[in-house]
């Protein structure tokens, strides 16, 4: 009866280590980076650690790839390679800053000046144009003259 429960004692322990160990990938920093830098499939548009759906289809697969190859001892940038071989690299969270894909960082900034530009421009021109003075005579021909001077007539009688 003794050795049974060590037996169990043992199993238990065995038990409870693994999930301890496994728990830890679950929490650590470069497993919170890979699924921070991986989107979710399932069309959430969400991140796989921010992927609300319970039981998604996609983002738990994923999570469970990643933390057993962190625990296998593969690197934080080959695990999110083997997602973008398999997927492409709409599985990535933002684009890779390098080559072609520099102008999805640059893109909003070179955006936003160009607008500002265009404001201080519209701005300036607004600024510096001319307004006539209200108070300036207005010059009117006889037959001008002639016409108001009838419409008043005509409106008082």
């Amino acid at each position: 009866m003794k050795s049974l429960e060590r037996v169990a004692a043992f199993a238990l322990s065995l038990l409870l280590a693994s999930a301890v160990l496994a728990q830890e990938h679950y929490t650590s920093e470069d497993y919170r980076k890979a699924c921070d830098a991986l989107m979710c499939q399932c069309g959430c548009g969400a991140t796989i650690s921010s992927c609300a759906m319970e039981h998604c289809h996609s983002a738990e697969p994923i999570r469970e790839e990643i933390a057993s190859r962190l625990q296998a001892g593969e690197s934080l940038g080959s695990v999110i390679q083997v997602f973008v071989d398999r997927y492409g690299l709409v599985i990535l969270s933002a684009p890779p800053a390098e080559g072609f894909y520099w102008t999805a960082w640059l893109t909003p900034f070179v955006a936003l000046l160009v607008g500002l530009f265009v404001v201080v421009v519209v701005l300036r021109s607004w600024k510096h144009k001319t307004v006539p003075a209200d108070d300036a005579p207005v010059r009117l021909s006889d037959a001008q003259r002639a016409r108001i001077e009838r419409e008043l007539r005509d409106i008082s009688s």
